[in-house]
């Protein structure tokens, strides 16, 4: 319970700067993560699947193949870990964020469920989905491309995207991408907190 309520508690925005499955991933470097992280062409994003689908359409977030490098979640797990009894905190604390803020926090608890069932050697406590860039919410689907994730200790560099329902209550497609170690002399510039 613990873990879940600091997940959600909101880290201050820094004022804007001039059953378990196992997956075999590499991890990459910093110039690969840059290249897998970088819009690609204006053509390209026209040619390629769109974030949101129009409305009526018949396919779901899980039909859609995951950008490159991307791995899909195929399980919703935060559902579960917010039914969790010793989750009541963390709903309390979620139904009193403004609806882009619970939205982008029910996204950050997705991360933290997927890395760890990607890989239980992370131990995921905290998400910050604005480490190196905004992130960016359209309708109901939040893209953070500069997000960073603490475990055991240490920050990584992530790029997540997270689809939710209509009513932005539940996720209902996710699809991430773990880099590199941030190196600590970063994390006072990135606004990324030591641990305690």
């Amino acid at each position: 319970m613990l873990v879940a309520a600091l997940a959600l508690m909101p880290l201050p925005k820094l004022p804007k700067r001039v059953e378990e499955e196992r997956v075999s991933v590499d991890i990459v470097t910093l110039a690969e993560f840059e290249a897998a992280t970088r819009p690609p062409p204006i053509k390209a994003a026209v040619e390629a699947p769109t974030a949101v689908q129009p409305r009526g359409s018949s396919r779901s977030p899980a039909q859609r193949a995951p950008a490159p490098g991307m791995i899909r979640a195929t399980e919703m797990l935060s559902a579960k870990t917010l039914a969790n009894p010793r989750s009541r905190q963390a709903r309390a604390d979620l139904a009193t964020f403004a609806s882009d803020e619970r939205m982008v926090q029910l996204c950050d608890l997705k991360a933290m469920d997927q890395i760890r069932r990607w890989r239980t050697d992370f131990q995921p406590e905290r998400v910050v989905p604005y480490a190196t860039a905004q992130e960016k919410i359209t309708g109901t689907t939040i893209a953070a491309n500069g997000a960073a994730f603490r475990s055991r200790g240490n920050w990584y560099r992530l790029k997540f995207r997270c689809e939710l329902a209509g009513d932005g209550e539940s996720v209902v497609g996710f699809e991430f991408l773990v880099g590199d170690l941030v190196p600590r002399t970063q994390w006072d510039e990135l606004g990324l907190p030591a641990m305690h």
